[in-house]
């Protein structure tokens, strides 16, 4: 486990919008009532100004929200384009419409597809209809033809059977690049927490390898941190830069925690999702297209 600390985060993850036009029912987004929340542009600009001396960056351009109700959704992914080593997004593919598929394309390297089996889907996936949303899918698809790595991905709740899983995966598998299929968390309001939690706790390497932006500037630990705007965030953007937010007093403290395995951090200290090893979490499967 590589816990040094580079000199710049590896990986950026800018939270675009926190607002969504859904109601999925296995989102925590339940215990976060307030978020209607979208970037503002200068305050991405400035982000993305300092990062692209950084080139070996990862740039993640989603977060809490649906990043495509954006309205300068198209001029974000014209600014990053071809500046960084990867920029992904996830998306509920609802706003997946034509008039967006050449900024895609030129603007991101991988899209992530948050769906549900078809007969779940409906019930899960609040207004959006499975037919539609597939229709969309595959038609963006078409038009891609492989330039932009896909997936497909799905949460696993209690109730999930087996044979749910295994549709879902035989149900996209030869359409997108990857399957995804991981375990619901923060389902009893506590961010970052599993019905199964993982008994030998270890290190977390987020705190040594990205940053995560709110849609106000804020600076949040991880992908498991909903709720901490304010003064609970690890700094603020519109105030100071992200190198030095990174090497800061907050940062240094919770990379002890870590290390130490001693926690008092509000977030971390109730966290089940922490990451062993960047890139896997091992709370859920992922199929790679043969």
């Amino acid at each position: 486990m590589n816990l040094t600390i580079p000199d710049f985060p590896a990986r950026i993850e800018i939270e675009i919008a926190s607002d969504c036009n859904l109601r999925c029912t296995y989102c925590p987004r339940h215990f976060v009532n307030t978020l209607k929340g979208y970037i503002d542009f200068h305050l991405f600009e400035k982000i993305i100004k300092e990062a692209i001396s950084y080139p070996d960056t990862i740039l993640v351009l989603h977060r809490r929200g649906e990043s495509m109700l954006h309205p300068e959704f198209k001029k974000m992914l014209e600014l990053v384009s071809g500046r960084f080593k990867e920029v992904q997004m996830a998306t509920n593919a609802t706003l997946l419409n034509k008039d967006k598929y050449e900024a895609i394309v030129n603007g991101l390297t991988f899209l992530s597809f948050s769906l549900d089996t078809p007969e779940n889907f409906d019930q899960t996936r609040i207004p959006a209809k499975y037919s539609k949303v597939e229709s969309k899918i595959l038609d963006f698809l078409d038009y891609n033809k492989g330039r932009v790595l896909t997936q497909a991905s799905m949460v696993k709740t209690v109730k999930t059977a087996e044979e749910e899983c295994a549709k879902f995966k035989s149900v996209w598998t030869d359409r997108v690049d990857r399957v995804r299929i991981y375990d619901q968390h923060s389902s009893d309001g506590n961010f970052g927490s599993l019905k199964n939690p993982r008994v030998i706790r270890k290190p977390c390497v987020m705190p040594f390898y990205e940053i995560l932006v709110y849609d106000s500037g804020n600076v949040a630990r991880c992908n498991h941190d909903w709720n901490s705007d304010n003064s609970a965030s690890m700094g603020d953007l519109k105030k100071n830069g992200i190198k030095e937010i990174w090497h800061g007093e907050k940062y240094e403290e919770l990379r002890k925690q870590q290390r130490t395995l001693q926690f008092d951090d509000s977030v971390c200290t109730r966290c089940d999702c922490w990451y062993p090893e960047i890139g896997r979490q091992g709370t859920g499967e992922t199929w790679e297209k043969s």
